[in-house]
């Protein structure tokens, strides 16, 4: 992989010493120039894999051209983030929301990238840390990082918008990365669980603080006619860095260890923070939001519709992403012998997927307006595929279910952000669409909270297998709940849900 590396690198500058016009002609377009990068790399391992087969064997020689496929896609990937930083470059357009909001872009996705680097492996090092706890066991403990960082997460969430509000986007940005990149740190060289705890809680401290910081950023740095551009582009950044992160990650602990891995994504949130120092000020003035109360929450639930959509779509959607993807597939892929590389491998199924098909599934949902559809069969299609594992037993399974997973968080991602001002008509007009998506936001990330720990508590007593069929059995429930709510009785008024209150 490092031969691989330096030669595209290599045979680039190559080419460009010989044929001057050639960078001007590969760089006119993005596609352009990820086509040459592709090219490179497949040209190189085209001469490398025929000797590589008579000296090494078959399975080494597929291992070297599965990471060399992984590695393919995530330059890929990288490159085009690179290019779309070299055209928000400062210079006489630094004014512009498109540059601010590009600049943006990549330290959030330094900072995303960094986060996802041990998702293919962050149950195993918690259980290389554990030791002997009362009423706690080893499968109960490898679930609590996930558990405690997402349960973090939405504790500091509310803070992390009272300080972009109060000291402004690019302060708070850098704020987010300093205790982030003292918890990689401190993650790398951890020797307890309870070390491991306190350095994740760091950890996801400064994941809230960015989250919010980042889309504050967009909102102060965009007209209104581009902030849905904006978004998009602050939705790239975290998706990009997702299917990205859990693959190369998984490389880098199978060639360097867990350590090491954790000693990469602090470098890269510290060049998070430098890119954020880089960032202009806010260019509109500050606005006091609306400050979360626990009466807005009580107020929301207290509509039935908003109560079903939450119960039965959005936080199964949070329970089954991180109880099943981020807990129950790197631990049952170990089991069944495979690497982090590999793990890591699988898991990109997932963003890909979501990448290829989101922006389909949007646009349709959009022109038919159909989202509790979408939003139901998203439900049904991750249960039913989550439980394939029933059928085919292996790492042949799982990764029908990733695949299926990440089929249906395509359908549901945006479709249950368009049903929630759909659902809460009057609540919106009352405390305001920012507030409303405040509380969804907040009362979503408890399937954050519970899924890893939901898991780990079925797998401790009855075995990873049967957590993986608990978990698409209760996904196959919720679906056919929702859809019963949404779709077989609708409502029959925009303001039906406040009539019923």
């Amino acid at each position: 992989m490092a031969i691989l590396a330096a030669a595209i690198p290599a045979v680039l500058w190559s080419a460009g010493r010989l044929l001057p016009s050639f960078p001007r002609l590969a760089g006119a377009t993005p596609l352009r120039g990820l086509m040459v990068v592709a090219g490179a790399m497949l040209a190189f391992c085209a001469m490398t894999l025929p000797g590589l087969a008579g000296l090494l064997p078959a399975e080494a020689v597929r291992g070297f051209f599965y990471d060399a496929a992984v590695m393919l896609v995530v330059c890929l990937l990288l490159v085009f983030e690179g290019l779309l930083l070299l055209a928000a470059r400062p210079g006489c357009g630094d004014a512009e929301p498109a540059s601010a909001v590009g600049r943006m872009r990549a330290a959030l996705f330094l900072f995303m990238l960094a986060e996802e680097l041990s998702r293919s492996f962050l149950p195993l090092y918690a259980r290389e840390l554990y030791t002997p706890v009362p009423g706690l066991s080893e499968t109960m403990m490898m679930g609590l990082p996930i558990g405690l960082f997402m349960a973090l997460v939405a504790v500091f969430t509310p803070f992390a918008g009272h300080w972009a509000d109060r000291f402004g986007s690019r302060r708070t940005l850098l704020l987010g990365t300093l205790p982030a990149v003292a918890g990689f740190i401190g993650t790398a060289m951890a020797g307890s669980m309870a070390e491991l705890l306190l350095w994740r809680g760091a950890c996801a401290l400064g994941y809230a603080v960015m989250f919010i910081g980042a889309q504050g950023f967009v909102a102060r740095h965009t007209p209104a006619d581009r902030r849905a551009r904006g978004m998009a582009q602050f939705v790239a950044a975290v998706i990009v860095a997702g299917l990205c992160g859990a693959p190369l990650g998984g490389i880098l602990a199978d060639q360097f260890g867990y350590r090491a891995t954790f000693a990469v994504s602090a470098l890269l949130a510290l060049a998070a923070a430098a890119a954020v120092t880089l960032l202009p000020a806010d260019r509109t003035e500050r606005v006091r939001q609306h400050p979360f109360r626990m009466g807005d929450a009580t107020a929301l639930l207290a509509n039935p519709r908003f109560l079903a959509l939450l119960l039965f779509s959005s936080v199964p959607t949070k329970l089954m992403l991180t109880g099943y993807l981020f807990y129950l597939v790197p631990v049952s892929l170990h089991a069944a012998g495979e690497t982090p590389a590999g793990i890591g491998r699988l898991m990109m199924t997932y963003g890909l997927i979501i990448v290829l098909l989101g922006p389909w599934v949007s646009k349709v949902a959009d022109r038919t307006g159909r989202h509790a559809l979408f939003a139901g069969l998203g439900g049904l299609v991750g249960g039913a595929g989550t439980l394939a594992i029933l059928q085919e037993q292996g790492v042949a399974g799982i990764l029908i279910g990733i695949a299926a997973l990440g089929v249906a968080h395509a359908f549901n991602n945006a479709t249950q952000l368009a049903l929630v001002p759909e659902v809460c008509r009057a609540d919106c007009a009352r405390m305001g669409d920012s507030s409303v998506f405040a509380v969804y936001r907040l009362l979503e990330r408890g399937g954050s909270v519970i899924g890893p720990l939901l898991a780990a508590a079925i797998a401790d007593r009855f075995g990873a297998q049967a957590a993986l069929v608990a978990l698409g059995a209760l996904g196959m429930l919720c679906g056919t709940a929702f859809c019963v709510v949404f779709l077989l009785a609708p409502s029959a008024s925009p303001a039906a849900g406040e009539a019923v209150r």
